[in-house]
């Protein structure tokens, strides 16, 4: 099996392979992230439910091209229904190449990998499939819950689960196929998978509000209505109701979202989610244990660099 060390490179280097095959400008714009790597959690997974004795490396690493290949896909397309300004420290895609190309550019990276999956065989194509649906699904409901007040926490999570959970239950449950381990036991790494994802989310949403070094503006998809875990929380406690309707004024600025991040963390907002997060992540840890003590350590120690808490 391929080490955990060497494996992110080798993904790299079969996606470079199969990206030069598009034709200008999709190859351009995809290559650019591909030289930009991400931190790869999605691969690795891939390698960590992998059993060590009897996966085929090559295997292994085509599995990982396939997911990263998804999830550039997703970034392509989610930052053009977010307005993202920058990815990966440089502007995005559709800000670079306008919406049309960026977008086209995420459907060759979805084409792409449907290729890859087909070639393997093996049922990856289906797997792949399925979670591209739930990608697809779980922006169609980021989208629907626009500026969404009453939206609750349950309905939050199932968003969470479709937009984010669904490829990590890919990358765990292909590791586990890799290595022919039982049904079970792919199985419990598909709901460590899903719990994972939503506790990544959820943790993802409270970073959004935790200022850094720099300065940077926090808080900025309040303007666009997208409202996270934190947020929704304090909403629940806010029996006053100001922090809808600030979130709801037609006159919101950036100006105004210190104000509105002071209100979330006063509502304990903030504390709320990080707490709604380590409960996910407490599911997804009873499902690892049950899949093996080999495969947790190895799933653990691709994961043990997110922190569930903030300072």
């Amino acid at each position: 099996m391929t080490t955990l060390a060497a494996f992110p490179a080798r993904v790299t280097s079969r996606l470079e392979q199969l990206v030069n095959g598009l034709a200008e400008p999709s190859r351009g714009l995809v290559m650019a992230l591909v030289s930009r790597p991400g931190k790869g959690l999605r691969a690795a997974l891939v390698a960590a439910c992998a059993p060590a004795d009897s996966a085929d490396p090559e295997l292994v690493v085509r599995l990982g091209a396939v997911v990263e290949l998804i999830h550039l896909a997703s970034l392509l397309h989610d930052d053009i229904v977010d307005r993202a300004a920058a990815r990966r420290g440089a502007p995005a895609a559709h800000t670079v190449a306008g919406t049309e190309l960026a977008t086209l550019a995420g459907l060759a990276c979805f084409a792409l990998a449907g290729m890859e999956a087909a070639s393997i065989g093996g049922g990856v194509q289906t797997l792949a499939g399925r979670a591209c649906s739930g990608l697809s699904y779980g922006q169609v409901l980021d989208v629907e819950r626009a500026f969404d007040t009453s939206m609750t926490i349950e309905d939050y999570a199932e968003l969470a689960a479709r937009k984010t959970g669904e490829l990590f239950r890919l990358s765990c449950q292909l590791g586990a196929a890799a290595g022919e381990a039982s049904p079970e036991t792919g199985r419990l790494l598909g709901s460590f998978g899903i719990s994972f994802g939503i506790a990544f989310q959820i943790m993802d949403d409270c970073l959004d509000l935790a200022p850094d070094a720099a300065g940077k503006p926090v808080g900025l998809d309040h303007l666009r209505g997208l409202f996270g875990a934190p947020t929704l929380c304090a909403l629940r406690e806010d029996a006053s109701d100001g922090l809808a309707k600030l979130l709801l004024s037609p006159g919101l600025t950036i100006d105004d979202i210190p104000a509105v991040r002071r209100l979330v963390i006063d509502l304990r907002g903030l504390a709320a989610a990080q707490e709604l997060a380590g409960e996910y992540w407490t599911r997804a840890a009873e499902a690892l244990e049950r899949a093996g003590p080999a495969t947790r350590d190895r799933v653990l120690a691709v994961t043990s660099g997110i922190r569930w808490n903030l300072p």
